[in-house]
C-alpha cells in the first residue's frame, strides 16, 4: 500500500516530463472495485491506470513479487528493478536520472 501511495503521489510531479505508470494486478479475482477499495485504504489521491489479470504481463516483466517496480526508458529498456517497497527518495533519484 505504501509504494501503490508514493507512485501516485510521485505521478503529478513527473507527467510534464513524460513519465507513463500503469499498476499491474496479477491477482485473478481482482476487480476495478477492489483495486478501488485498495486505493481507498491506501491514502491513494491520484489512482493509477491498472491492468487486471495481468499474469501475461507479469510473466513478461519477470514480475513474482508483489511490490515489484519496475522502470523503463523511453526505448523500453529496463533501467531500474526492485522486489521490496521501494521509498520515495529512490523513485525520485531514479527518475530523475532518467527523465
Amino acid at each position: 500500500m505504501e509504494e501503490a501511495r508514493t507512485w501516485s503521489e510521485t505521478l503529478p510531479a513527473y507527467e510534464d516530463r513524460g513519465l507513463e505508470m500503469v499498476m499491474v494486478s496479477i491477482d485473478p479475482n481482482e476487480t476495478e472495485q477492489s483495486i478501488e477499495t485498495f486505493n481507498q485504504r491506501a491514502g491513494v489521491t491520484e489512482p493509477l491506470p491498472t491492468v487486471l489479470d495481468g499474469g501475461d504481463v507479469a510473466r513478461e516483466f519477470g514480475a513474482s513479487a508483489l511490490e515489484t517496480t519496475v522502470i523503463l526508458d523511453q526505448n523500453g529498456e529496463e533501467v531500474y528493478r526492485d522486489v521490496t517497497i521501494t521509498d520515495a527518495a529512490t523513485m525520485r533519484r531514479e527518475l530523475d536520472r532518467l527523465l
